[in-house]
């Protein structure tokens, strides 16, 4: 993973406390966490995706210039691909959702002009293919893969997720109303418009799960045995809590972590449906936290490691990526 030359900060981790008896939707108190610095940006890189492959190389999708930033386990840093043709400024070209599969080939959303839009691949000497044409989406974001290899894509604006299987096919596979976002709602404006899915990730079971930002809720999605959607239902219903829920990942005890942008911080929830802080502004360095990701070499697995967007309408501060333990390995990349 990162090199401490990279960082120029000690690593120093503090596990977060345990929480024995929470009652179902409630949000804990947490221990003073130990979010630590990784890497630092300046505008216009503001760092929306992040994921990590089996090799530990990092990549990020930075939002308005269309960069995917490829970071070493030694702290290199260099470009693995450019994509998109609009402009560099806020909202820019709008490189979102990141996937990677178990070759090293990175996915990623673009929502550039209707001909770009879609999501690319990039091979692990940068060449670039669009495998999934989508011109007429809303937003496409958050992407997972399941144990078949078939990925999934959320659409923010156009409340639905779609899938692209093996072979390239493309089919909307859940257009479901608890997918669909909306602005304002009872926790307030949402300033980035009425984004709904975002986030992806699949359970232990094979089931999908969806943050929906401006809901504030968590959908779980239960898969039939031939892969389809079945009615979608809520892990956690809509909650101010999780108002702002966009990157989301699972531990390999099924806890689900989830980057609340607008709040800037970190709740973990439990199987059961309970939610937990354990990390929040302005105790920890978050600055609209909108995705997170388990490092995977030796030592690093039970750290996330966090993108601080840091991008106007949802806030300021330093755009890069910090760190904090939180005891309990991610899942394995298959």
């Amino acid at each position: 993973m990162f090199s401490r030359a990279c960082t120029r900060l000690p690593f120093v981790f503090r596990s977060v406390v345990n929480v024995a008896a929470a009652a179902l939707l409630s949000v804990v108190a947490y221990a003073a966490s130990s979010v630590s610095p990784v890497v630092t940006f300046a505008p216009p890189n503001f760092p929306e995706s992040i994921r990590i492959d089996k090799e530990g190389n990092t990549y990020l999708s930075m939002l308005t210039t269309g960069e995917v930033r490829k970071i070493a386990p030694d702290g290199t840093q260099s470009t693995l691909a450019v994509l998109g043709s609009g402009p560099t400024a806020f909202p820019g070209r709008r490189l979102t959702g990141l996937a990677v599969d178990g070759p090293g080939n990175v996915y990623v959303a673009l929502n550039d002009i209707p001909t770009t839009r879609g999501v690319w691949r990039i091979s692990r000497d940068g060449t670039t293919e669009l495998i999934a044409a989508l011109p007429f989406a809303g937003m496409v974001n958050g992407l997972a893969f399941d144990a078949r290899g078939n990925l999934f894509v959320s659409d923010s604006l156009g409340g639905r997720i779609y899938k692209v299987d093996r072979d390239g096919l493309i089919t909307a596979w859940s257009i479901d109303p608890f997918l669909a976002g909306a602005t304002p709602t009872t926790c307030g404006q949402f300033p980035a418009g009425p984004g709904g899915a975002n986030g992806l990730a699949f359970d232990k079971h094979g089931d999908l799960f969806a943050a929906n930002t401006t809901i504030g809720a968590i959908v779980r999605i239960p898969v039939d045995r031939d892969g389809a959607a079945q009615v979608a239902n809520y892990f956690v219903a809509p909650t101010c809590e999780l108002w702002g829920a966009d990157g989301i990942a699972f531990d390999n005890r099924d806890n689900l972590y989830v980057a609340v942008n607008i709040q800037r911080k970190i709740v973990r929830i439990d199987r059961a449906g309970n939610m937990e802080i354990v990390a929040a502004a302005p105790k920890d360095a978050l600055s609209v936290p909108s995705d997170l990701a388990f490092g995977t070499g030796r030592g690093y697995r039970r750290q996330i490691f966090i993108t601080n967007f840091a991008a106007p309408p949802l806030g300021g501060g330093t755009p890069g990526v910090v760190t904090m333990d939180v005891g309990i390995p991610g899942r394995r990349l298959r």
